[in-house]
């Protein structure tokens, strides 16, 4: 977003019409339809010059709603998994981030497919599932070796964001809840392999 046009001049209804926008795009992506910078303006009600003040382009108006979304917030998981044992707390962190895929799908693909084919050196992933993970062995004792441990937090944060849901999806032709099931299954299985222990 153009964050200097938000801050000159009449800023609450500047943030009214960025809100119509995120808005319109969020219903547009709900809908499955392709997204073009005319049919966001048209659905916002707003004209195609008002939204380029805005957004250069549908990436950067995909890769803002998505920073508006909720994402799992790690102190609640934290907290909600302190008497846990570890294997229960990394499928519980897992549960989290795959609820949050599959309830904001069409805008995490959007935002995915932005990023990956952006040339903008400044575009990058969140680190949130990693940072997550890291977090919680951070202040957890386990019985793995470190090497170990960072093995288990890579092979994780692949089986928890939306990257495995379109795998699920579109490569094996699951449906939503088979796909969280078969991905939750395959963490299960690398943590029993893993003999986590407290």
């Amino acid at each position: 977003m153009k964050n200097e046009h938000i801050k000159s001049g009449r800023k609450k209804q500047k943030q009214n019409t960025r809100d119509k926008i995120l808005e319109a795009t969020r219903k547009l992506l709900e809908k499955k339809e392709p997204l073009s910078m005319e049919k966001i303006a048209q659905h916002a009600e707003i004209s195609r010059a008002t939204i380029y003040r805005y957004y250069t382009n549908t990436d950067s108006i995909s890769m803002d709603l998505l920073l508006q979304l909720n994402v799992p917030d790690t102190s609640t998981i934290f907290d909600q998994n302190k008497a846990t044992a570890p294997s229960e707390a990394i499928l519980s962190i897992q549960k989290a981030y795959l609820d949050f895929s599959f309830k904001n799908e069409q805008t995490s693909r959007k935002f995915l497919a932005a990023v990956l084919s952006s040339t903008n050196s400044k575009m990058k992933r969140g680190q949130n599932r990693i940072t997550t993970l890291r977090n919680y062995f951070e202040g957890h004792q386990t019985s793995l070796t470190e090497e170990e441990k960072e093995k288990l937090i890579h092979v994780s944060v692949l089986l928890m964001g939306i990257e495995s849901v379109i795998t699920a999806k579109d490569v094996c032709g699951l449906d939503d809840e088979t796909a969280a099931a078969s991905i939750t299954w395959g963490l299960e299985m690398i943590l029993k392999g893993c003999n986590l222990k407290d």
